[in-house]
């Protein structure tokens, strides 16, 4: 099964950053095939969800802040699409 190039993922719990009239609330993701640079920015952090949480951020361009308050779910199924992108099916020699 294919990857669509984007997703805007719909967040189940919205995330709002700030307070009062400065506060911003982010009720969707915009996501897409990451770049090789994103995905190498991505790997220096120390834990697979650090990694996760950074690759959403740089990917969604959302503060990484705004990324650590996604509920499991929404972390998850944006995990899911973005590890999407990994498997392209068989190599010429496999096919």
């Amino acid at each position: 099964m294919s990857q669509p190039d984007e997703k805007i993922l719909k967040l189940r719990k919205p995330v709002t950053i700030g307070s009062g009239e400065g506060a911003v609330t982010y009720d969707s993701l915009t996501l897409r095939e990451p770049t090789a640079g994103e995905l190498d920015k991505a790997m220096a952090a120390s834990t697979n969800i650090g990694i996760g949480i950074m690759l959403i951020h740089l990917v969604a361009a959302v503060p990484k802040v705004a990324v650590e308050k996604l509920c499991q779910r929404d972390f998850t199924e944006a995990n899911e699409y973005l590890g999407g992108f990994t498997d392209d099916g068989p190599t010429a020699a496999e096919a």
